[in-house]
């Protein structure tokens, strides 16, 4: 499974374009060896200032726990400062709404959101996800 890894379309040119702009961090659900590999062979390790793996803290997305763990890492920025960007609505978006962070979903295959679950912002590709960001730094 870590082999097969490779970054979204977009995702290094987002990355790049928000360089030196913000900070970025990851919080992810798993376990330590697997997500570290799996970082790694995207080669887009560089671009994140923290990791955050739930095997390491001991909860998982979507306890909000993880997400304040994330954000005393990042040096506890206010939270309607935080983006808490993310593909899966039970997990990350969940997540950061139980966090009190604002929310995007990156609903890139069209699914149908959830009556119980609403994130602030919805994109359907990492471009529109970069115009929405870079309209709002």
């Amino acid at each position: 499974m870590a082999e097969i890894c490779a970054p979204m379309s977009g995702a290094v040119n987002l990355l790049d374009s928000l360089r030196h702009r913000v900070k970025l961090g990851i919080i992810t659900n798993g376990f330590t060896q697997l997500q570290r590999v799996r970082l790694a062979a995207t080669g887009l390790q560089k671009h994140f200032d923290i990791l955050v793996i739930s095997e390491e803290v001991g909860v998982a997305k979507p306890d909000a726990r993880i997400f304040d763990h994330a954000l005393s890492l990042m040096g506890s920025p206010a939270r309607e400062r935080v983006l808490m960007v993310g593909d899966t609505l039970e997990s990350d978006i969940l997540g950061g709404l139980n966090a009190g962070m604002t929310t995007c979903w990156v609903n890139s295959n069209g699914k149908i959101a959830s009556e119980n679950i609403r994130p602030h912002h919805e994109v359907n590709s990492l471009t529109a996800l970069k115009a929405l960001l870079l309209g709002h730094i």
